[in-house]
């Protein structure tokens, strides 16, 4: 489990009652995997074997260009997963192609596609290392 902070009106509240000091309040919160949306993508801080994944997308015109950098923790980690682009389509991200990915270590994959002009894309990776799976998603990207 881990402790979340609770905000200052609940603080206040608790302190006015007299049931506990000033100082940080926290409740404890079931632990699941928990995503930071930063500049382009997701990380997800529970890892224990991955160091970095780095899913990203570009466009030009109607040309397409999925990539991905991930490392490792070990050097000489097995490195399995699949690189997806999907595109925006009913309300959903759906899968429009896949990429193998195999390496070890770490390992940088750029593929491309020529897309549908005026059509929202991202990537994503579903990686395994070491026995630990993880998923990471890009930013979207319109052509």
């Amino acid at each position: 489990m881990k402790l979340k902070k609770i905000g200052a009106a609940v603080l206040a509240t608790a302190v006015m009652l007299g049931s506990i000091g000033i100082g940080d309040v926290y409740a404890i919160e079931q632990q699941k995997n928990i995503s930071v949306y930063t500049n382009n993508h997701i990380i997800t801080p529970f890892w224990s074997e991955i160091i970095n994944i780095l899913p990203s997308i570009s466009a030009s015109g109607n040309a397409i260009n999925p990539k991905v950098y991930i490392e490792a923790k070990s050097p000489s980690a097995s490195i399995i997963g699949t690189m997806y682009l999907e595109k925006y389509s009913s309300g959903r991200w759906v899968n429009v192609t896949s990429w193998s990915l195999k390496g070890t270590g770490s390992l940088s994959s750029s593929k491309s596609y020529s897309g549908t002009l005026n059509t929202k894309y991202r990537t994503r990776v579903v990686v395994t290392i070491n026995g630990e799976t993880a998923e990471a998603v890009s930013a979207p990207c319109e052509t």
